[in-house]
């Protein structure tokens, strides 16, 4: 009595139907993956919105880029964690606002006078994931002592971090102008209604990569990664500016080309396909593509150009 089965060529064209159907079905699947992890990402741009708006409506004013000593006892992420349900990470934190040389008694008093990146500061905040700063997107990096780099930044404007311009060649009128935050201006304190081109056409946050290996971009704890520019369209492939080789990773395969010749100027960027998250003044939320008029982009950073938004 013959037996059943299959021949070789039966099973052979299985696993080819097999190997289509598997080939058709994983970019459904990548596609369903990143829906859900911009749909995160825009989550936490309103997340932070909202936190922004919370803080002005108690303070009055806009949280500040960073303290008035510059760069390293502080930015304005330490200032936004209770308005993200992270008030115990908010306590521990020391000398906010401080320097090397004076304590600034806040939070809480601080005999040690440190530094963001130095203990307990490291032990409590800065070396923690926080999942409202972190796009899913994303490929996270630590770039030293396990610091945590983050995928969130304030609009420091149209220019440079701390008051710089942008790159040569500038466009035709080019003006440096402040965004919302401004680390030229570090104990000024910027209010809503200062905010004359309207807070729908302003943006407050926007989204950038995190820097691989030693790379500062997106480590927000530090002043002059916690604010981007719209000097340049997101995901342009200008580089970023940092003002050391050191700190420079320069991916440009990856989109994220950077100098580290000097300067501080960093650009909107994500691994989302075609754009990047961005939230606005009013606490909305959009996705802005890659492929907006640079004029356009260039005047939603500005908090008073007067310019008039055709898009």
């Amino acid at each position: 009595m013959r037996k059943s089965g299959f021949t070789l060529i039966e099973l052979l064209v299985v696993i080819a139907i097999i190997a289509i159907l598997i080939g058709l079905l994983l970019p459904a699947v990548q596609k369903v993956r990143e829906a859900a992890a911009r749909m995160s990402c825009s989550n936490n741009l309103k997340q932070l919105g909202l936190g922004m708006h919370n803080y002005h409506t108690t303070h009055e004013a806009l949280i500040p880029m960073m303290g008035p000593s510059g760069c390293c006892w502080g930015t304005w992420t330490i200032l936004m964690l209770p308005f993200i349900e992270q008030t115990a990470a908010y306590d521990s934190y020391e000398n906010w606002g401080g320097s090397d040389a004076v304590s600034s008694g806040f939070p809480k008093p601080s005999v040690a006078r440190p530094r963001y990146s130095s203990a307990p500061n490291t032990t409590n905040v800065t070396s923690r994931r926080f999942k409202t700063f972190t796009c899913p997107s994303d490929t996270n990096n630590s770039p030293f002592g396990g610091l945590t780099n983050m995928n969130y930044v304030v609009n420091g404007g149209n220019g440079g971090t701390s008051g710089g311009l942008g790159p040569a060649p500038r466009p035709v009128g080019y003006t440096r102008m402040p965004g919302m935050f401004d680390g030229a201006k570090r104990t000024q304190k910027i209010r809503l209604t200062d905010v004359s081109d309207g807070l729908t056409n302003t943006i407050m946050f926007g989204e950038v990569m995190q820097g691989q290996g030693r790379d500062l971009r997106g480590f927000a704890w530090w002043g002059d990664a916690s604010a981007f520019s719209t000097y340049y369209t997101p995901n342009t492939k200008a580089n970023d500016l940092i003002y050391t080789a050191t700190y420079c990773n320069n991916l440009p395969l990856i989109g994220l080309p950077c100098s580290g010749a000097g300067g501080a100027l960093f650009s909107a960027r994500s691994r989302h396909s075609g754009g990047v998250g961005a939230a606005m003044g009013d606490g909305s939320v959009r996705f802005v593509t890659n492929s907006i008029s640079s004029v356009v982009w260039m005047n939603l950073g500005p908090i008073n150009d007067g310019a008039v938004i055709s898009e």
